[in-house]
Parts: structure tokens; C-alpha cells; sequence
């Protein structure tokens, strides 16, 4: 068994490990609060990522949460190999725990799990590394600051062990309805920047949103 192997595996264990610690430890009953959020973003080229999830967080004490996520996702990218473009769709999902730590105008997020993907190639690379199942650990942190009412900074990153898959994105966003919090509904608009990447393609990319949060 090669070194490569044994480290992809003792990841896997870990970030399996820290998900049965979260969920087992995790009382969650009624009073749990349920999210759902969801994104994606697209480059010039054609590649890009997108996710659908729920988000699960009991709080457990002052400024302490236990939280769990379920996030089926897709990713697509383009790259050469012999001298012919592949192109390669790539359905996952991936279920993740952990802790959520908040103070004053700030909270982090830690979470590791496991992700399951399958990395279709057309045309095929029987030989590709990143070809057909895989199933590994991920590992994700998050932070969000609000420095001044109505508007948030926020940084997000991730990384799979499926295929290596590395995910960053950054956004400020000001909230322009609903000010009084009197509706359960508020539009945001902001900036985001974005950067993915795993051994065959990296995307970056970046401009302006409109976010609806209910």
C-alpha cells in the first residue's frame, strides 16, 4: 500500500469520525433550528459548481452550536489530456458535522464528513485519476463578520478528498429590504469572489449577486 493511499484513508477516517462525533452528541429535537441554502457559480469556460443543502444547528450553550449538513452538489470542469478536450460532470453529495462558535458580530464554523462523487468523462480516460465512484473525507470551514448593521462579510472553504477538489469563496453583501426585521423575508445585493480547483482544472471568478434569504 502506497503512502499516497494510507494518507487518503487515515482522512477519511478522521473526517468519518468527527461527523459520528457531531451526530451522535447532537440532542436534535424540536427546538433544533432547520436551513436550507444553496448556490453556483460558472466561469467563462464553462465550468463551474453548484450545491442544494440543509443545515441542522442545536445550540447547546452561550455562543456554542452543534450543527449537520446534507449537500447534494454538482461540479463540472474541462481540461486536455493526449491532445483531446474532456469534459467532466461530476454529481456528489456529501453529509458533514460540527461546531459553530459565535461571539459579538462574528461566528465560525468547523465541519468535516464524508462525500461521495461520480466523475463522469466524455470522451472516457480509462487511465484518469479522477474517473468513475469515489468515497473520502471533506473537511469545510467557514467565518462570517458583520461590521456595521445590515451588512456581512463572509469567507467560505472546503476541501474533498475525492478528487482533491480544493473550493474558496469570499462575498460582502448589504441587505437593501426589511430593515425593521418586521417580514421574514430580505433581499441582499453584494460581491463575490470564487476559486475552485482539483489536479486536472482550476476556475476563478468573481462580479456582482442578488440574494434572496427567507
Amino acid at each position: 500500500m502506497t503512502k499516497e493511499i494510507m494518507m487518503k484513508k487515515d482522512f477519511s477516517s478522521l473526517s468519518l469520525w468527527i461527523l459520528l462525533f457531531s451526530l451522535f452528541f447532537c440532542p436534535f429535537a424540536f427546538s433544533a433550528e432547520v436551513s436550507m441554502f444553496g448556490g453556483g457559480e460558472i466561469d467563462t469556460r464553462g465550468q463551474g459548481f453548484s450545491y442544494l443543502g440543509v443545515d441542522l444547528t442545536e445550540p447547546i450553550g452561550k455562543g456554542f452550536s452543534l450543527a449537520a449538513r446534507v449537500t447534494p452538489n454538482y461540479l463540472t470542469y474541462k481540461y486536455r489530456s493526449g491532445g483531446r478536450l474532456i469534459r467532466a460532470h461530476s454529481p456528489g453529495i456529501y453529509a458533514v458535522g460540527g461546531v459553530k462558535l459565535s461571539w459579538d458580530k462574528a461566528t465560525i464554523g468547523l465541519f468535516g464528513g464524508t462525500e461521495y462523487r461520480y466523475t463522469n468523462l466524455t470522451p472516457d480516460v480509462r487511465n484518469a485519476d479522477i474517473r468513475g465512484p469515489t468515497f473520502a473525507g471533506l473537511i469545510q470551514g467557514e467565518l462570517y463578520y458583520q461590521p456595521f448593521r445590515a451588512t456581512d462579510l463572509s469567507l467560505y472553504g472546503s476541501y474533498s478528498g475525492t478528487d482533491g477538489f480544493f473550493y474558496e469563496k469570499a462575498k460582502i453583501k448589504r441587505q437593501i429590504t426589511n430593515l425593521n426585521y418586521k417580514k421574514p423575508n430580505n433581499i441582499h445585493i453584494g460581491l463575490e469572489q470564487f476559486y475552485g480547483r482539483n489536479p486536472d482544472f482550476n476556475m476563478i471568478g468573481g462580479g456582482p449577486f442578488l440574494e434572496f434569504y427567507h
